[in-house]
């Protein structure tokens, strides 16, 4: 389903929900959470919405992706943007959390590690952000769509775009990642796309039912949602996307 919002305010708040609402509904809750700029909103709201009966303990957070190279203490890291934009605001301890380690000497174990996570712990809740060429994750274009954790390399574009969280420039060449089949066999997917400069890739998401990109994986899909704000959605014809977004694939 294809959800527009007025504000990227409306979308955090709505995305902050959906994950109160997991945390509360779910037994075993697990969520896979995207790190950067799209979330931050809606995981300050979510951790300022625990009250002391949220039973926050029960929670697993797994890793979506991580820089190969990159030190989970590193400004810039996933797992750093994660930690100063939720974990540390809503008290989620490091036992609490499963993430790739970016600098692990075999990233094939790193990869099998969480996988096996995944299998006694499946996903709750996935929250997904939209790269600028499309990627969930750093499942970049032209990846194919596996049911497990891979090594991958990384697009001149997210190279490009990922300098925006270093200091200054930083080499990244490889990225670990969950694959597009785990991230949609999740229980519950929103993929959050907001602000004008998402404008142009959010047209070019929800204009071809035939998939070339990684977030069109998503689409057609009952369980997965698509929560844009109006800068966002400002190119895209509303009704072929709702269209795509609602269409149920065979």
């Amino acid at each position: 389903m294809l959800r527009i919002f007025e504000s990227e305010e409306e979308v955090a708040e709505a995305i902050a929900n959906e994950m109160k609402a997991s945390l509360e509904h779910d037994d075993r809750p697990v969520f896979c959470l995207a790190s950067g700029s799209t979330p931050q909103k809606s995981y300050r709201k979510f951790a300022e919405s625990l009250g002391a009966g949220s039973r926050l303990d029960r929670l697993g957070i797994v890793s979506l992706d991580e820089w190969v190279g990159i030190d989970r203490s590193s400004e810039g890291s996933c797992y750093r943007m994660l930690d100063d934009d939720l974990f540390s605001l809503a008290g989620i301890s490091d036992e609490q959390i499963e993430f790739f380690d970016g600098t692990a000497p075999d990233l094939q174990q790193e990869c099998a590690r969480i996988d096996r996570y995944i299998e006694q712990r499946p996903i709750t809740f996935s929250l997904m952000g939209v790269g600028m060429n499309g990627h969930i994750g750093l499942n970049e274009p032209g990846c194919p769509v596996l049911g497990h954790s891979s090594v991958v390399s990384l697009s001149e574009t997210t190279k490009q775009v990922a300098q925006k969280y270093f200091h200054e420039q930083t080499a990244l060449e490889q990225g670990i990642t969950l694959g597009l089949a785990q991230v949609i066999a999740s229980k519950r997917v929103v993929v959050a796309i907001t602000g004008e400069r998402k404008a142009n890739i959010a047209k070019e998401i929800f204009s071809n039912r035939e998939p070339k990109l990684p977030a069109q994986y998503l689409l057609g899909n009952g369980h997965i949602d698509f929560y844009l704000d109006a800068e966002a959605a400002r190119h895209i014809d509303r009704r072929l996307a709702e269209e795509l977004s609602s269409w149920e694939k065979a």
